[in-house]
């Protein structure tokens, strides 16, 4: 039966729901709800007015065991009553932002306007190794978060018009120290020590380093807002006025687009088949 709603993450205006609105138009309303926190109750209590029609989209947030990429969503799933109930799909990449920095969907959105070519691969390459030690650090805090905990995976201090945390020093022992102190500064909130953390932090290292996995589909396990962060001043340096404002030309390009834009990336596609056919 084909999805008529679809909840989302962030709000009226965010990346999410325009991102998904012109993927998914005329097949379903997309809705955004906000945080993710609840999304399953809500999609339940709609469910109960509306019919099994009615599901929802997460982020990929950071995998705690990794997952080699396969080009479409993840389902979400979960077991209640001795049931599995589909509520809808996570992205398979760590957020909306790890799309529109994709260099096939900034080249189709922006078309000359875009960076060169091969520039914009190295910088997200360069970026990339820069906060390469970073993510291993987020993807502890991440790992050791425990449900509806306030721990957050970031830290640093707040960046740009959207207050986005992103440290000064990116190397080990900085990573070290801001898993320690995030961690002492939520105590009350979960059950991970600061040395269980750094723990998770050094395993997690091992994954990102060159050559491994995660580094190899940085796209799909790296937080997109830290690349695109990263890649703050190199996008000046192309006359973009900055991360966010790069970001807000490539979603408007992609608004604009008039070719179907699930053709660009097979998980687009796979998303736009998984809601005709749920």
């Amino acid at each position: 039966m084909p999805v008529n709603l679809l909840l989302c993450e962030g709000g009226p205006n965010s990346p999410d729901v325009r991102l998904l609105g012109k993927l998914l138009a005329g097949q379903c309303e997309v809705r955004p709800m906000g945080g993710k926190q609840g999304m399953g109750d809500r999609i339940k209590a709609r469910r109960e007015n509306l019919g099994n029609t009615v599901y929802g989209m997460l982020d990929g947030d950071f995998l705690t065991d990794w997952e080699m990429p396969r080009g479409k969503p993840h389902s979400w799933t979960i077991n209640e009553n001795n049931r599995t109930i589909h509520l809808g799909w996570r992205w398979e990449r760590k957020e909306v932002e790890n799309y529109l920095i994709d260099p096939e969907v900034v080249h189709r959105a922006l078309g000359s306007a875009s960076p060169p070519e091969d520039e914009y691969k190295d910088a997200l390459d360069q970026t990339r190794d820069e906060i390469a030690i970073y993510q291993a650090a987020r993807t502890a805090l991440s790992a050791c978060r425990r449900r509806f905990s306030p721990l957050p995976s970031a830290f640093g201090p707040k960046r740009g018009r959207e207050k986005h945390p992103f440290p000064d020093k990116l190397d080990e022992p900085a990573c070290r120290a801001g898993i320690d102190q995030t961690v002492q500064e939520y105590a009350d909130a979960h059950v991970s020590t600061p040395e269980h953390a750094i723990g998770r932090f050094s395993a997690y290292t091992q994954e990102f380093q060159s050559g491994a996995d995660r580094r190899n589909y940085f796209l799909y396990a790296f937080a997109g807002k830290d690349l695109l962060w990263a890649m703050n001043e190199r996008l000046q340096q192309w006359g973009f006025a900055g991360a966010w404002a790069f970001r807000e030309r490539v979603l408007k390009g992609v608004l604009r687009a008039s070719e179907d834009i699930a053709n660009w990336l097979p998980e687009w596609k796979a998303l736009l088949e998984e809601i005709k056919t749920a």
